[in-house]
């Protein structure tokens, strides 16, 4: 932007610390005598660009300026501008207040601990601001308060969120401690590396109480105390104290170091991104069991799960054997003849005390060991899609509106035999949970409720409910119902959209959808894997396949033989 002559244009170029290119607005200092709208206007300019705490403070009054703390506490607006504002006479000498309100339809919110909530479209509705200003000593408005009803934070538009925000996550566990589970936040690209790790560290040990509250857990032990969290070059050093800390295990140890350092690496804003994390408790360094007293650590120990342990996925053949293929293209291999074909859909379980099967003949549920006798679980209840956890249980919707969890591998009579019961509050007693799809974590869970939404759950055990997540997904433009939904790592699932087939990528954070080109065939069902094969039934029974989401589709000869039942990976 010159000051004389034509404009140029550069290119954009990534930013040292590895997280890309920063757009944001120029802001520029209160202009003298301006009015009180140009005040907040030029405020909400300034307090939306990186780096420009200080400037953002000229438009307050020193007290104001004193108290105003917004964090990372912030409400998007689709459709921000001034909807009142009081007269103002600049020749009253006697006039030294004015208000100025901002509003409009509210797209998304972000709480103090960065977490984003996206309303359904149907629940959006305008908010509003009032920015009370008074006139100085010199003659000049400045802002002494901000009213709402609603916490006042920034007040963003959906462009200025994109530009500033960054989402991170936050890595708890699973209930077994097996597993690093993903709880995405939404960080202030202008906040420093000092004050970024700090916070997502204090986070770690004081966990926000999200929608994955209650589902997974901290292996930081209670009364922990987060100490200063450094960066020198690409190493972050994390100072922790307490009494039972200090009596930690090398298996809570090494927990807590693969949470810090799953979280932060990456991390550091527009210096070095953090690469390698060393975690001091209570003064003295950790060394991790056989690092050779070495405390600098590269690599977690706990990552999150992969979407499947191997490429091999599972398919009813149309004379009802169940076959497997370890890689598309490659010749089938069969598992167990003569399952039946009356089965509409199966899953297979990822291996613990099996693999077992479960399939579904109309609305009935029927589990078995592969190889085994399949026999009919669940009572009368009407099932209308099923998944496997890690663990070994089987989760089913049911066509009364509820979730239940089945063991497996229980005996007839045993306690795990009879499905234990989840609700499943958020969800209208008229929608229907037409598919459910567990996580490989096991704490989470994809829905498609009533054809036209997809919600993201976490599995609370103690309360024996599913807590849904704070945003719900539409359908896709130009589709109008999801039909299948499968994971695709630990932070997106891939859906399908009808009519049309189409297939997108979504985040579980709520971030852009990617859509993905179909094959030329009628897709029917999706399963996806993020270090495996995309694969694709179609609705005459043939199988395609894609390497990955940018590459092109390959059909699979199957020969004589057809699909009866979508194609699944393990889960």
């Amino acid at each position: 932007m010159p000051s004389g002559g034509p404009v140029l244009s550069y290119p954009i170029t990534q930013g040292p610390g590895g997280q890309g290119a920063f757009i944001e607005s120029v802001a520029q200092s209160p202009g003298d005598g301006s009015t009180p709208t140009e005040i907040v206007l030029g405020f909400l300019t300034a307090s939306a660009s990186i780096g420009n705490q200080q400037l953002e403070r000229q438009y307050l009054t020193p007290d104001f300026s004193k108290s105003w703390n917004p964090g990372w506490t912030a409400t998007v607006f689709s459709n921000r501008g001034v909807q009142s504002y009081s007269p103002v006479n600049d020749h009253d000498p006697k006039q030294k207040t004015a208000t100025v309100t901002i509003g409009g339809k509210v797209v998304a919110n972000l709480a103090g601990n960065g977490l984003y909530a996206v309303p359904s479209a149907s629940a959006r509705r305008v908010q509003s601001a009032v920015f009370h200003l008074v006139k100085n000593s010199d003659g000049q408005w400045r802002i002494a308060s901000i009213t709402g009803n609603e916490p006042i934070g920034l007040l963003l538009t959906s462009q200025q969120f994109s530009d500033d925000y960054q989402q991170r996550n936050l890595y708890f566990f699973d209930p077994t401690g097996k597993y690093l589970v993903p709880d995405p936040v939404y960080v202030p690209l202008q906040d420093t590396a000092a004050d970024l790790m700090q916070k997502l560290v204090n986070d770690l040990n004081e966990p926000p109480g999200d929608w994955l509250n209650g589902a997974t857990t901290t292996a930081f032990p209670q009364g922990t105390k987060v100490g200063d969290v450094t960066l020198d070059g690409g190493g972050a050093t994390v100072n922790l104290s307490g009494t039972k800390i200090g009596k930690a295990d090398e298996q809570t140890m090494e927990q807590v170091s693969s949470q810090v350092l799953s979280t932060l690496v990456g991390s550091g804003q527009t210096g070095p991104a953090v690469k390698t994390v060393t975690v001091v408790v209570n003064g003295r360094t950790w060394a991790p069991k056989g690092s050779q007293g070495n405390p600098v650590q590269s690599t977690a120990k706990f990552r999150p799960p992969p979407r499947a342990q191997s490429g091999v996925f599972y398919y009813l053949d149309s004379a009802g054997n169940l076959m497997d293929q370890v890689r598309p293209g490659t010749t089938p291999v069969l598992i167990q003849q003569g399952i039946g074909k009356q089965y509409s859909q199966i899953a297979i379980s990822s291996g613990l005390n099996g693999p077992y099967i479960a399939a579904l003949r109309g609305t009935t549920l029927f589990i078995g060991p592969v190889g085994g006798k399949l026999a009919q679980r669940g009572g009368a209840i009407g099932y209308s899609s099923m998944s496997w956890d890690p663990n070994g249980n089987l989760w089913a919707a049911t066509t009364g509106n509820q979730i239940v969890k089945l063991r497996g591998d229980a005996a007839s009579g045993t306690p795990g035999f009879q499905p234990v019961v989840y609700n499943v509050p958020g969800i209208a007693s008229i929608e229907q949970i037409s598919v459910i799809r567990v996580a490989p974590d096991g704490v989470r869970v994809a829905l498609i409720v009533g054809d036209s939404a997809l919600d993201f759950g976490a599995i609370d055990s103690g309360s024996h409910q599913i807590r849904l997540s704070p945003f719900a997904v539409p359908v896709p433009q130009g589709t109008t119902m999801f039909t299948a939904v499968s994971w695709y790592g630990p932070d997106n699932v891939i859906t399908l959209g009808a009519p049309g087939q189409a297939l997108t990528e979504y985040p579980v954070n709520g971030g852009t959808a990617t859509s993905i080109p179909p094959p030329p065939a009628g897709v029917q069902s999706i399963t996806a894997s993020a270090t495996y094969a995309l694969i694709a039934g179609t609705a005459k029974g043939g199988l395609w396949y894609a390497p990955s989401l940018t590459e092109p589709w390959t059909s699979v000869n199957l020969g004589k033989d057809k699909l009866i039942s979508p194609p699944v990976y393990p889960g």
